[in-house]
């Protein structure tokens, strides 16, 4: 446990959950391992970037009362999903409610039946692939959201962690002789818990 996480995340105690994503997304970017490829300070560059993802984790668990909350609460009239007819607005508002409550694949299904494939449709399927494990499906959606609209901060976070997990994934394995430890247990586990995270920003607002 890191003893002043707002310390690592350089805010203070008293800083709304908005500007506590607001400083872990922007470390999050700093400290990106793809960013040190080939350079002589890419371990400390990971270490960091571990340490701003325990912070985090912290105190978004602290505020919450010791435990994560699958309640994020979803403003529909926010949304950037448009172009879509009446009735698609509709499945997009339910797919927001199946992954709110963790039922990613009744998402799919619901995506799957939609025409009007958006950035924001690849956004919320990259997060449905992922929460049932569909790793590969979600790094490329994820990947199509941010092609479809580069600036979108909250499609390249996601993208950024997906590609993470993929590669601790990877390096885990390769470590262990192709078994699973609990280090990479801990990490998926994180990643389940902030997926949903990456949909800050206008859409959600997670308590």
């Amino acid at each position: 446990m890191i003893s002043d996480p707002y310390k690592v995340l350089g805010i203070s105690p008293s800083a709304s959950n908005d500007e506590v994503k607001r400083a872990y997304r922007d470390l999050s970017r700093k400290y990106h391992p793809d960013s040190y490829i080939d350079n002589p300070l890419s371990e400390l560059a990971e270490e960091k970037f571990k340490q701003v993802q325990e912070a985090y984790d912290q105190i978004m668990k602290q505020r919450e009362g010791g435990g994560y909350s699958n309640s994020h609460s979803y403003t529909y009239g926010q949304s950037n999903y448009s172009g879509g007819t009446e009735d698609e607005n509709v499945k997009m508002q339910a797919v927001y409610n199946y992954i709110n409550n963790g039922h990613y694949r009744e998402a799919l299904h619901v995506l799957s039946g939609m025409s009007n494939r958006n950035a924001r449709w690849f956004y919320c399927s990259a997060i449905a692939n992922a929460g049932i494990g569909n790793n590969i499906e979600a790094i490329n959606h994820a990947q199509q959201a941010v092609n479809m609209e580069p600036g979108n901060v909250e499609y390249r976070n996601l993208l950024n962690q997906l590609q993470w997990r993929s590669q601790r994934y990877q390096s885990t394995r390769m470590g262990s002789g192709g078994g699973y430890d609990m280090g990479n247990l801990c990490c998926d586990l994180w990643c389940a818990d902030t997926l949903c995270e990456c949909m800050g920003g206008d859409l959600i607002s997670c308590c």
